[in-house]
């Protein structure tokens, strides 16, 4: 079984990048000095991942405040408003509410941070993942003003993210799709999203990570197997440990990525605890198994992140090394 690390979706922001955004978005920092602080923040995160021995990495998602406002950087159609509750994290997001058609935004800056980022990324060892919020999440964490339908709210927010992919032509897609786990979606909005996600991703030739977290609904695994993705991705934190032995029928053969570093606390994990959840996973026949944190890394301090992250890359030695 092959091995890999990965970070998923953020990296907290230092407290000196921070105050460079904040400047930035009152209109007290040119667009010259703002970007370049920006691409010498991203470099030192590609190098800090390196230390780490870390297999793949998102850009730290520096330029965003959340996920909704990475997405709304290339969505026309919708607004930024309320500040909403993250799931059920002390973590909130400004709420997109959708007041007209969705579209693909032309000259946006998703594609212009994300061009700055690949060039910096070929610097360094790690491979760079595009970051996209899945149909269903978007439709769930956004206030719809606008659709009379659920399908056709994500299948036009499915052709704008096919858009967004077709030009940045990245080589790994990281989409977020935790909502596929949580209460209340019907039925029938689950059975169409293979065909939306067939649509999001028509010619786009890519290696698709595709995450959940916070939860795993057995009720609801089929329909998230049966999206189109090259890995399919679990948080087995704390609240999910017991699930494991359920979970290891349904992916023989897989290529699954692993949320051990839980990104909600700053407990420590044990290094036996991970050796044991990979040796589990070898036996259960996964063929391919990437590690890394369970979540967004917005939750606790930089330096709790970085402790993890090298907790991570010892107990990976220490696996590989038997």
């Amino acid at each position: 079984m092959k091995i890999e690390t990965a970070l998923i979706g953020s990296y907290p922001k230092p407290v000196k990048i921070a105050k460079i955004i904040s400047k930035w978005n009152n209109g007290k920092l040119s667009e010259e000095k703002f970007f370049k602080e920006i691409e010498k923040f991203m470099d030192n995160f590609f190098s800090m991942m390196d230390s780490f021995k870390v297999d793949y990495t998102t850009d730290s998602m520096v330029e965003w405040d959340d996920i909704e406002d990475l997405t709304y950087s290339f969505i026309k159609g919708g607004q930024k408003e309320v500040l909403t509750r993250f799931f059920d994290n002390n973590f909130y997001y400004r709420q997109i509410t959708i007041k007209n058609k969705l579209e693909y935004k032309e000259n946006n800056t998703y594609v212009k941070y994300f061009e700055m980022a690949r060039e910096l990324s070929k610097r360094h060892k790690a491979k760079l993942k595009a970051i996209i919020l899945g149909p269903l999440t978007f439709l769930k964490l956004s206030r719809n003003e606008y659709y009379k339908k659920e399908d056709e709210l994500m299948r036009d927010y499915a052709k704008a993210v096919n858009a967004l992919l077709s030009e940045i032509k990245s080589d790994i897609i990281e989409i977020h799709e935790p909502s596929i786990f949580q209460k209340g979606i019907k039925k029938e909005t689950l059975d169409l999203l293979p065909a939306i996600y067939n649509e999001m991703l028509s010619k786009i030739s890519a290696e698709i990570h595709l995450l959940t977290y916070f939860d795993i609904n057995f009720n609801r695994l089929e329909h998230f197997l049966k999206l189109p993705a090259t890995v399919y991705g679990f948080d087995v934190t704390e609240n999910n440990k017991n699930k494991l032995g359920k979970l290891y029928k349904f992916l023989k053969d897989k290529q699954v990525y692993f949320g051990v570093l839980d990104s909600r606390t700053t407990k420590m994990e044990k290094i036996v605890t991970i050796k044991r959840i990979v040796a589990s996973a070898s036996k259960n026949g996964i063929s391919r198994l990437i590690l890394g944190n369970s979540s967004f890394n917005d939750f606790i301090p930089e330096v709790i992140v970085q402790k993890k992250f090298k907790l991570l890359q010892k107990a990976k030695e220490m696996v590989l090394n038997g």
